[in-house]
């Protein structure tokens, strides 16, 4: 199973911290957790900053990176400031 962490806005406007997985790939993951967290939108997903056993993947490619039983992929919202 993947642990899946959440940070930031992720977190805060869904009220989650955490969610268990199953194993594939990190688009899979995604769709996974879109299908048990409907208040999450794609969209914030797929612009989230991804670490996957805290090293950042990025780029278009890191949504084809395989996630095996004991990962962690954590969700951490871009910062936006004024």
């Amino acid at each position: 199973m993947i642990t899946v962490k959440f940070f930031g806005l992720i977190s805060v406007d869904s009220n989650i911290k955490q969610l268990i997985v199953k194993e594939g790939t990190v688009r899979q993951v995604l769709d996974e957790v879109i299908q048990s967290c409907p208040n999450i939108s794609d969209h914030k997903l797929e612009q989230a900053i991804m670490f996957v056993n805290k090293k950042h993947i990025s780029g278009n490619k890191r949504f084809s990176v395989v996630l095996k039983d004991g990962d962690e992929l954590a969700l951490l919202s871009p910062s936006s400031g004024g």
